[in-house]
């Protein structure tokens, strides 16, 4: 039996990229681990990269594609070869295209696999077509329009410049089911002395690893972000230089002026010191701010990442 060992790279929708560690045994994989010499993944995997073996030698993995004889759905589906399912599909598609033009097709491309390939379905139906595509998407849109609104890009500092951050802010973040190696970096710094702060109107595991939790009410955020706003301008916790190089400055005072800090902290579902303390701890910085997937996804969500931006 011939043993090959070859490094990769995980392909799932996830901040993490770990390297991986494959073990082939006669050219079939056998065993995923995850690469102690990346500085990420740090030689673990997450529950389900770990399952990927044990998920490609299944008995209900599908391995050959299935077909409905004449397209109907009441007639069950058999296995085919893979020239004949792609036949079908090409005569199902140029016939769409003769009678209705390439625009009648819509191309929706998703996440979950993030692999570079995935990239060459784009590229075909811009070729076949143009097709239908959409614009946005169901997902990350609102918030990546959000900074790309404030900053003029949609982007992150590097990883391990946590390791700066006196303060840090998990806003609607559960790295230890979303994110889980991160979790190491943010014990490293909090054993460096850093305070970790949850703010997840959701009770998850991350609780244990953090040092305060906020529970703000559904959609509270916006509350919670402008009334700590309002603390930090009146309490003279605004950079000076923040005031001359950012825009609308007046503007954004302006708004967070507009209610005290008590009906703010109300309309988050906080109380009144529990907000200030929020506010302390932005002035008390360098601060870091994680912001999670889940605020953008409801109504108002754009809004919500533009006043965790402003702060």
């Amino acid at each position: 039996m011939a043993v090959e060992i070859r490094k990769s790279t995980c392909n799932r929708d996830c901040p993490d990229a770990c390297g991986l560690v494959a073990e082939l045994e006669d050219g079939r994989l056998r065993s995923l681990k995850g690469d102690p010499e990346h500085p990420v993944t740090r030689g673990f995997l997450c529950f389900r990269t770990s399952r990927f073996p044990a998920l490609l030698e299944s008995p209900q993995r599908l391995r050959a594609p299935l077909v409905r004889e004449g397209g109907s759905r009441s007639r069950p589906f058999r296995e085919a070869t893979l020239d004949e399912a792609l036949r079908i599909c090409a005569a199902k598609l140029s016939a769409i295209r003769a009678e209705s033009g390439p625009a009648a097709i819509l191309h929706y491309r998703s996440g979950g696999s993030l692999g570079i390939l995935k990239a060459i379905a784009s590229r075909f139906f811009e070729r076949f077509g143009p097709c239908t595509g959409t614009i946005g998407d169901i997902c990350s849109g609102a918030g990546e329009e959000a900074q790309i609104q404030d900053f003029g890009v949609s982007d992150s500092n590097d990883l391990f410049d946590l390791r700066n951050a006196r303060r840090i802010l998990l806003w609607g973040k559960n790295p230890l089911v979303s994110n889980v190696h991160l979790v190491p970096l943010l014990d490293e710094c909090r054993a460096a002395g850093a305070t970790l702060t949850l703010i997840d109107p959701i009770a998850h595991r991350t609780r244990s690893r953090v040092d305060r939790w906020l529970q703000p009410s559904p959609g509270g955020d916006l509350a919670l972000a402008l009334g700590a706003g309002r603390v930090l301008f009146e309490t003279g916790g605004v950079d000076a230089e923040a005031l001359t190089r950012c825009d609308h400055v007046d503007g954004y005072r302006a708004l967070c002026s507009s209610r005290s800090v008590a009906s703010w902290a109300s309309l988050a579902g906080l109380g009144e010191d529990e907000l200030r303390q929020l506010a302390a701890d932005l002035a008390d910085g360098p601060t870091a701010i994680l912001v999670g997937w889940g605020m953008q996804r409801r109504r108002n969500g754009g809004a919500i990442v533009r006043a965790l931006d402003a702060l």
